[in-house]
């Protein structure tokens, strides 16, 4: 079974509750920055299509 729940704080910041942790995502449709206990990541994409990238902007030192 999977959780998860998305809580816009203001426009462009959501804290994301999942079963596996807290994240804070960070953007706008098309780019946004994620923030979770992995590290980094950057998530690019078109809007609509489903075609997106994500990468690992590094992780917690």
């Amino acid at each position: 079974m999977r959780f998860r729940r998305r809580i816009r704080l203001f426009p462009g910041v959501t804290l994301n509750f999942s079963k596996s942790g807290i994240s804070t995502t960070i953007g706008v449709p098309g780019a946004s920055v994620n923030f979770n206990k992995h590290g980094k990541f950057l998530n690019v994409g078109i809007p609509g299509t489903g075609i997106y990238d994500r990468k690992s902007c590094g992780g917690w030192q």
